[in-house]
């Protein structure tokens, strides 16, 4: 029960238009834009001629400590905030800041009396005008930011689940097909068949946003290849460069079956001498790198098909792991390579 109710929080947090305002990044760049903001303040109150360095540090100081404290109470408060409706969630986030800044505007006024001899309700009625409308600002901006990364997400999903539809259904019938010759001359191979199409769709019909150990991604990539070396035969010569010990890395799943099936059907499977599909995983400076190199004929070219299942990579790998993962193609002529770079940063210490 309690793990659902984690999970619930974490898909309510997930959609939120609010951004995650706990983490040292987001502090940052709070910094660098409240500096930002209170510099073009300070030119456009006393222009260049009449800017003060003072003058700059004050407004500086009481900017920075609305923002922080700010910062720090839309953190503790977010969870509660996303359970809201937008316009809701929007409205309290907006009070909250006012409240901050009204708060250290008062506070501002007692225990700095030398620049404020007396309570100057104009000059607090002016931060609160001044925090209104760049506070408006920035919830726009991470609402209209939110709707963004969410619509990306959705072709993302939608364009995972059109490479799960994808997989051939020639493919499909061409196993039952070799599962049904088998079935009387070698009855425990085509039981054997059967077992990895069962492994191998039902890795398709997972949900879109799952991940999987490295290794059951590279063991469902070798029952692929172990179906297609059947119907094949002396036609494919697989090779598998792997190391003992396999390194404990969580990846999105299917990165690699379609790049193999893109080996078979656009590297061997057009050309009637014998080919070759060759997967490396070898450890790098800054990861791991595993290689699918194939043969193929010379005259042959990357289809649509081979893009579509690239960029779908590509975005998975980058919604897991950031800039830091990559995936490039070469075509060498007469051999065809993709390298996948998966980031330490999904390896478990």
């Amino acid at each position: 029960m309690k793990d659902k109710q984690t999970q619930t929080r974490d898909e309510l947090l997930d959609g939120f238009f609010l951004p995650d305002l706990c983490n040292a990044r987001a502090v940052l760049i709070l910094l660098i834009v409240s500096e930002a903001l209170v510099l073009a303040l300070t030119l456009i109150e006393s222009g260049i001629d009449g800017f003060s360095g003072i003058r700059f540090g004050l407004v500086s100081l009481f900017v920075q400590w609305v923002a922080l404290v700010s910062v720090a109470v839309l953190c503790q408060a977010r969870s509660q905030l996303a359970r809201l409706p937008v316009w809701a969630a929007s409205v309290v986030a907006l009070l909250i800041i006012q409240l901050v800044t009204l708060c250290i505007s008062l506070l501002g006024e007692i225990f700095l009396p030398a620049i404020q001899p007396s309570l100057d309700w104009y000059w607090v009625a002016r931060n609160q005008l001044v925090s209104a409308i760049f506070s408006a600002m920035a919830m726009r901006y991470f609402y209209v930011q939110s709707q963004w990364r969410l619509q990306i997400q959705a072709e993302l999903r939608a364009r995972l689940a059109a490479l799960q539809a994808n997989i051939r259904p020639h493919f499909f019938f061409n196993t039952l097909n070799t599962v049904a010759s088998l079935i009387v001359i070698d009855p425990e191979k085509a039981e054997y068949m059967l077992l990895e199409l069962a492994q191998l769709f039902r890795a398709v019909l997972r949900g879109t946003e799952e991940t999987t150990p490295l290794s059951e991604e590279i063991k469902l990539g070798q029952g692929y290849l172990d179906i297609e070396q059947t119907r094949l035969g002396e036609r494919m010569q697989v090779e598998w460069e792997l190391p003992h010990v396999l390194p404990d890395i969580r990846v999105p799943q299917l990165i690699l079956q379609p790049l193999l099936e893109n080996a078979v059907y656009h590297g061997i499977q057009p050309v009637v001498e014998q080919g070759f599909i060759q997967v490396s995983l070898n450890e790098a400076a800054n990861g791991w790198l595993l290689s699918i190199s194939n043969s193929k004929s010379k005259s042959s070219v990357e289809s649509g098909g081979n893009r579509i299942a690239h960029q779908n990579i590509r975005a998975r790998l980058e919604a897991l792991f950031g800039d830091g993962a990559t995936l490039t193609v070469d075509d060498h002529g007469d051999r065809y390579e993709a390298r996948i770079l998966i980031p330490r940063s999904g390896e478990k210490v």
